[in-house]
């Protein structure tokens, strides 16, 4: 009897399953793509768009936390001009890398050359709402500078040996000798508090009515004048009638004529009388130097109020401004561009004499060729310092500039219309430097004006999508610099411009004049500098550490203030330096005490100040 085969048996083949063919997941696999897709897409357009996030933003971009098209743009992710538009509103460009190298080295030429760096490389998002995005890692910097401050280098500063120059007579040393008498203090932080009191979180700039004032003016007074020859100043009626500002607080009987001389016998702090004679007495001295310093006024009054006017941020803006300001800016960028064109050896080292030979060929257009002579003498200093023939020396070539300058000066005085042309004249010539590439110039000329077109072309692409604005608040610390920097440059430019009627004088009436300004500063250069017959502007207050943040309250808890700044009430001079450096820090600043990490002290983005 034959057995009856089983199940599956190879006589029963019909009976094994189909196999599967070779692409059939391949149509439920897809159906099932869509259908996601479809979701994803429908809840990106309702504003669900947690799903397509890797994590939540941080607290401080939490309301554009389901509007990707903030930051991101398409096949680019997150774009430095998206991070831009709400932190850098007025497109200054100093969230860039270049401004990050022309902060540190000054150079523009190695910061138009430096690497464009993507700020999410640094700033990372989409790790939380608690993260900060300031937080950036040491290895970060680590990248282009040492990693730990044990190879922290001395402070430049130091290293070159330099010499502060704050514009004043002043040694500590005497001044803490007459607080210490005074107040029956040792050397300690309470002695130093006399001048340098606490404001916030740091000391406020000392100031000569808060903290000079109570010791060295008797009875209001700081000194007085021997008598000068009226001849050579003006009096207080003349004073007032030229509306100089606090004239009329001045007092006729602090004021004595005899025989064609006139003395004072009482001397307060800004003296508007000494003030403006001084300046007189420049101007008719070396009137050059006095042209000069009015023309360098008028060229930086004229690139804050271009700058002011470019702080407005796009934000602002409507679209035909956006429209206006695109134009604009693409005027410029081409106009560049065919200067740039029009060099007859782009990127030699002798073009920087092509920029004076522009300048030369607008003095021409004035209608002053006399100016344009001068320039064409000028032209030599702007070559590089291999080239044939050599730059002038630098006090020559600032002597010719300033011959250029009081020229320029003439031409705006003989025909008012002519002011617009001068006035770009003019930001170009103090804009020279000896050995400047003009090609090198333009090109970052060029650059910058595509970098703000790129920024308003931006701008109108999110507002065609109906993105709104972003808000303007950022915007207003850099506005008040740069306000408070335009009243301060019009305000010495109004006193320049009230000395009028200069009478030109010889060689000896010159040195008569200087002679007489020495006089009528005695009380002044008690303190101050004079220098040419000028009082040196005084920079007291200027941080000798210029790329580093720094704060006194946190240290003068740990110490007073001996202990950094040693050897202190031995100084005499305002020029010396007085703290040990680097070496200071690193007694502080290490593993399990105080913090060494590199944005503690540093800061990668330079603020925008004028």
């Amino acid at each position: 009897m034959a057995r009856k085969p089983s199940w599956g048996t190879p006589n029963r083949s019909e009976r094994y399953p189909p196999l599967r063919q070779r692409w059939g997941y391949l149509q439920p696999s897809a159906v099932a793509g869509a259908a996601l897709a479809l979701l994803l897409l429908g809840s990106y357009l309702v504003g669900e768009r947690g799903a397509l996030s890797p994590g939540s933003l941080t607290s401080g971009h939490a309301s554009i936390e389901a509007k990707c098209e903030q930051c991101h743009t398409i096949r680019q992710g997150a774009s430095n001009v998206r991070c831009q538009r709400c932190h850098d509103p007025a497109s200054a460009g100093r969230l860039t890398a270049g401004a990050h190298v022309l902060s540190g080295s000054g150079d523009a030429r190695k910061a138009a050359a430096a690497p464009d760096v993507v700020c999410a490389r640094c700033h990372v998002e989409h790790r939380g709402l608690r993260t900060s995005l300031s937080a950036v890692r040491d290895v970060q910097c680590a990248r282009c500078h040492f990693g730990k401050l044990t190879a922290h280098p001395e402070f430049a500063v130091l290293r070159a040996s330099t010499k502060e120059a704050p514009g004043l007579n002043f040694g500590h040393q005497k001044h803490i000798e007459e607080v210490m008498k005074k107040q029956g203090l040792t050397l300690s932080a309470q002695s130093c508090a006399a001048c340098h009191a606490k404001s916030g979180r740091d000391l406020e700039p000392v100031s000569f009515d808060r903290h000079c004032l109570g010791c060295h003016a008797k009875q209001g007074s700081l000194g007085s004048v021997d008598p000068v020859p009226l001849s050579e100043v003006v009096d207080l009626e003349a004073l007032r009638a030229r509306e100089v500002p606090g004239a009329g607080l001045l007092k006729p009987e602090e004021f004595e004529l005899n025989r064609g001389k006139i003395a004072r016998h009482s001397v307060g702090h800004r003296d508007p009388w000494i003030l403006f004679n001084l300046d007189k007495l420049r101007a008719e001295s070396d009137p050059e130097a006095f042209a000069g310093e009015r023309a360098r006024l008028e060229a930086r009054i004229a690139t804050l109020e271009r700058r002011l006017a470019a702080c407005m941020p796009l934000a602002s803006l409507d679209r035909t401004g956006l429209e206006q300001r695109a134009a604009a800016l693409e005027r410029e960028k081409q106009g560049a561009a065919q200067r740039l064109a029009a060099l007859p050896n782009a990127g030699d080292a002798n073009a920087g004499a092509a920029r004076l030979r522009e300048i030369e060929a607008g003095m021409r257009a004035v209608g002053d060729a006399g100016s344009a002579e001068e320039v064409s003498k000028l032209a030599q200093a702007a070559v590089a310092p291999d080239a044939a023939p050599g730059p002038l020396p630098a006090g020559e070539f600032g002597a010719r500039r300033q011959e250029l300058l009081s020229l320029l000066e003439a031409v705006e005085a003989a025909d008012a219309t002519l002011k617009p042309r001068t006035e770009d004249l003019r930001r170009r010539i103090v804009a020279l430097v000896p050995g400047d590439d003009t090609a090198a110039l333009l090109g970052r000329v060029r650059d910058q004006r595509q970098a703000a077109l790129a920024r308003v072309r931006d701008e109108q692409k999110l507002r065609a999508q109906g993105v709104s604005p972003p808000r303007e608040a950022l915007l207003e610390g850099e506005r008040r610099e740069l306000e408070r920097a335009l009243d301060a440059a019009r305000s010495r430019l109004a006193s320049l411009a009230s000395v009028t009627s200069v009478t030109p004088l010889g060689p000896e009436g010159r040195q008569r004049r200087r002679e007489t300004a020495v006089i009528l500063a005695a009380a002044c250069t008690k303190c101050h500098v004079l220098s040419a017959g000028a009082l040196a502007p005084v920079r007291a207050a200027r941080p000798v550490l210029v790329r580093a943040r720094f704060v006194h309250e946190p240290h003068l808890l740990q110490a007073d203030c001996g202990r950094c700044h040693q050897g202190i009430e031995a100084s005499k001079a305002s020029k010396d330096l007085n703290f040990r450096g680097i070496s200071s820090c690193r007694e502080c600043h290490k593993p399990f005490q105080a913090r060494q990490d590199c944005r503690e002290c540093h800061l990668f983005h330079p603020k925008a100040v004028p």
